[in-house]
């Protein structure tokens, strides 16, 4: 979403449009998390009741795979989901603006819009080359998410994994802090090993090897 939204802003610049967005993107790229999670539960869960204020599924329920459970689980998992990635899309949405205003000043931006090519057409480019600096830190952003759902775990009381280290440091369990530990460790090192297939994926010009004759 940060992505799209940037590559249009650019696209858009000095416009209504690109003024609305950019204003939109700094407010929400400095806009604290736990203040955007609070925000949010005391709007969506305190006032119009739409969602629960605490936890992971409705008290009482047994955790399994049946559709009622997921279901569930999914309805309380809405608001501590978007109060990280609402902030988050401000921050990606500048850094794509930034980067796709860089590639429309190329020079085969300028010949292609010459050739009559539509501006669809132009911004799909446009965003596909600048989606590789992005794709980079997406791996490294990961780390900063699982670091940032600690406090919003505790704003929402929900059992996640920053919930689990708090609990395990305030009882001294260092057994459950280090398995704690070796998962987040792990998911990274998974998340930045797909993130680089996924490099050589948009970019073909990335090979992964190369056999000589």
């Amino acid at each position: 979403m940060g992505n799209l939204l940037g590559a249009l802003a650019a696209y858009k610049r000095k416009t209504v449009t690109d003024n609305v967005l950019l204003t939109a993107f700094i407010t929400l790229s400095q806009t604290p998390y736990y203040w955007l999670a609070m925000l949010l539960l005391y709007v969506f869960a305190v006032i119009l009741k739409r969602f629960p204020l605490s936890g992971a599924y409705t008290p009482g329920m047994i955790p399994s795979l049946t559709f009622s459970f997921i279901i569930d689980m999914l309805y309380h998992y809405v608001l501590p989901f978007f109060s990280i990635v609402i902030g988050a899309i401000g921050g990606w949405a500048i850094g794509m603006r930034t980067m796709a205003i860089y590639e429309l000043k190329s020079d085969y931006v300028s010949y292609v819009d010459a050739l009559g090519l539509s501006d669809r057409k132009i911004l799909q480019y446009v965003f596909k080359n600048s989606m590789l600096p992005q794709v980079t830190g997406l791996a490294i952003n990961l780390g900063l998410v699982l670091g940032g759902a600690l406090i919003t775990e505790l704003v929402f009381s929900y059992p996640g994994t920053g919930f689990l280290i708090f609990r395990a440091l305030s009882t001294l369990d260092y057994p459950l802090i280090q398995g704690t530990f070796i998962l987040l460790v792990s998911t990274l090192l998974l998340a930045n090993f797909i993130v680089d297939l996924i490099y050589a994926f948009i970019d073909p010009r990335i090979k992964t090897g190369y056999v000589g004759e």
